[in-house]
């Protein structure tokens, strides 16, 4: 686990934001909002006595087989289990490409197909709009996920940060790195987000420490991070894309 936290720093500084010196610069950058694309909710859900993720995963794979549930590209369903030796909790993320609201429809597919039994969760919903900053073509159905909770510093938000983004984004994309990076945020609590980095790669660290690590660009973006945006959580999860 100590390896992965330490690769869980080393990828937080793969983002940062923009340092301005001019007050007025900074200010105008404060009005700025991501031009989101999609919306999300994660459910936080626990698998009841005597289920396994045996019974998920059946569970799951009857789910998708049903008509009533197929996307038509509308939406996604993601699993996230923690990286650990027993597991019995679990996220689920429904990720909405849509403008209609498919929160209730989803719960009511969920309950008639049998999920109550399985595990219970809390579906409060926070309303999480979402914006892919990296975006591979590559994407694998099973892959490594790293969610980091985050706060702005104070004076700081998305609008200081989108020009040091772009500049990380450009970067990596010259890397060809098999890796993907989705930023989170409510219109509730502006000054937090979530970052969420996929690897597709099994042996991602090794490719980060040989194709970043020792890119000269790398601690200039660290410490603009570090100036605006502080991460005060990040876990581990094997990820699979459900529909």
């Amino acid at each position: 686990m100590h390896s992965l936290y330490k690769y869980s720093l080393i990828t937080i500084f793969l983002i940062s934001c923009s340092s301005e010196n001019d007050k007025g610069g900074i200010e105008a950058n404060l009005l700025i909002s991501p031009d989101y694309q999609f919306s999300s909710e994660f459910f936080e859900c626990k698998l009841n006595d005597g289920f396994t993720l045996l019974n998920l995963e059946s569970f799951l794979s009857s789910l998708v087989r049903k008509e009533s549930i197929k996307s038509d590209g509308n939406y996604d369903i993601e699993v996230f289990f923690p990286k650990s030796n027993y597991v019995n909790e679990f996220i689920l993320n429904l990720k909405n490409y849509s403008i209609d609201d498919i929160y209730s429809n989803f719960l009511d597919e969920l309950s008639t197909a049998g999920f109550d039994e399985i595990a219970g969760c809390k579906f409060d919903k926070n309303g999480y709009k979402g914006l892919s900053i990296i975006d591979q073509e590559f994407k694998e159905p099973a892959y490594v996920n790293e969610l980091l909770s985050c706060n702005y510093n104070d004076g700081f938000n998305y609008g200081t940060f989108r020009v040091a983004i772009d500049k990380f984004a450009n970067e990596i994309n010259n890397l060809k790195i098999a890796y993907e990076v989705i930023y989170y945020q409510t219109d509730s609590s502006p000054g937090s987000f979530i970052w969420i980095n996929n690897f597709y790669s099994k042996d991602f660290s090794d490719v980060i420490s040989s194709n970043w690590i020792n890119n000269p660009e790398a601690n200039e973006i660290k410490n603009e991070f570090e100036e605006n945006a502080s991460c005060i959580d990040a876990k581990m999860y094997d990820a699979f894309l459900i529909t």
